[in-house]
Order: structure tokens, then sequence, then C-alpha cells
């Protein structure tokens, strides 16, 4: 089984060599592709400086961007990886063994943050949970090709494109969590502090639930 890893980058020069270099080490039958949403700053050349890595440019948007490279990529199953998340070194066997399951279309990990704030071990705690409230894009969504295919990809939203696709994929299968987590930076943090943009994150989701649009909710989720 051959999975792509498809890894939407903005400005993202802190942390995308160091993503880059860690994934190229892990076992297994898989693909990078990076695309580039227009960054104005070292992101694209530092990508392209990795022979190994597929590097592709696309209009800004994360949806934009993740249904870019899945038009590229060759894989039977495609990952959507964040450019500031880590995988776990038995990432390959996990997703590959899960999606052997004829039921199974769809899944994620567990998500662990870089600090050990007890907020984020609580948060660890929640992300078992294979519900849409707690499960969002920095937890490594995966996907079959054919069923990302049936399901037309992300809809080009400006926000909650995670969150949306995840009732989409729901209804053409199973969609489970692997035990396994990734690990992601706390950067979306450390301007309003935790506790208040944990609270900011769960009122946005309840509040797209009830039918607000992404665009007006986008005005209090900035790209970080």
């Amino acid at each position: 089984m051959l999975i792509s890893i498809i890894i939407p980058a903005l400005n993202e020069e802190k942390y995308i060599a160091e993503v880059l270099e860690h994934t190229l080490k892990l076992k297994g039958r898989f693909e990078v592709i990076v695309v580039d949403g227009g960054s104005q700053d070292e992101t694209l050349e530092i990508a392209r400086g990795f022979k190994k890595i597929k590097v592709f440019q696309s209009k800004k948007g994360r949806a934009r961007q993740m249904n870019h490279g899945a038009g590229q990529a060759k894989g039977e199953v495609l990952l959507f990886l964040h450019a500031d998340t880590f995988l776990p070194t038995s990432f390959y066997a996990d997703v590959s063994k899960l999606m052997e399951k004829p039921e199974v279309v769809g899944g994620s990990f567990r998500l662990k943050m870089e600090s050990s704030h007890p907020i984020f071990k609580f948060y660890h705690w929640c992300s078992q949970f294979s519900i849409e409230f707690f499960t969002y894009g920095d937890h490594a969504l995966f996907i079959k090709t054919e069923t990302f295919k049936k399901i037309q990809g992300f809809k080009n939203l400006s926000f909650m494109e995670d969150v949306e696709i995840q009732k989409r994929i729901r209804e053409e299968g199973k969609f489970r969590k692997l035990k396994t987590s990734v690990t992601t930076s706390n950067r979306r943090f450390q301007k309003k502090g935790v506790i208040t943009q944990l609270a900011i994150d769960v009122l946005l989701v309840i509040f797209f639930k009830f039918g607000i649009s992404a665009d007006t909710l986008k005005r209090f989720y900035p790209d970080t």
C-alpha cells in the first residue's frame, strides 16, 4: 500500500525542514507532497531542497492546497499533515493495517502537544474519541483515495474544512482513531493562552455546527 502524505504550507520556514527531515526517515511505502500557498518566506525554497519531496504551488487556502496535492498523489491512501506536525515512527504500519479493513474509509491519529501544560494532557486524552468535536486537521486525517474522489475532496472553505469533510467521510464507511499520536506545536496557544484559545476553538466548532458560515468564523481564527 502506497500512502501519499500531503502537506499544505504557507510561511512555514520555522518548521518545514524539521518536519520533512523527520518524515523522510520513517519506514514504509509513502510519498511526500508539499503544496505551497504563496509563501513570502523561504518555505518553498526549503521544500525544493529535498530531492525526494514533490513540491507544487496553488492558490492560498488549506482546502485548495490539500485538494491540489491529492490531485497529484499516487497513493491508495491520502494522509493530510500540517507543516508543524510530526508523525509517529510507526505511522505506516498503523495506517496501512487499519486501512486494509474494507469497512474503514478514513481515520486519524490522536494528538500530543509539544508543551507539557496540564490542559494539553487532557486534550490528548480527549483526542482518542472518534467524534468531530475531538478530531481536527492537526490530528493528521487520512482517507482512502477512492473515497476522497467519491466525495469530491475538501469543500473550498476558508476555515473548518477539516470538520466539514468528516461528516461526508463517515457517511461512506467507518472512521477510526489510531492508538498512536502525532505531535504538533503549541504556537496557536501562545498569543491568547491555552484556556482562552481552547474555549474559542470549541465555540467556533459549535457555531459552525449551528450553521454560521466558515467565512464569518474565520475572523476569530486568524492564520498563525
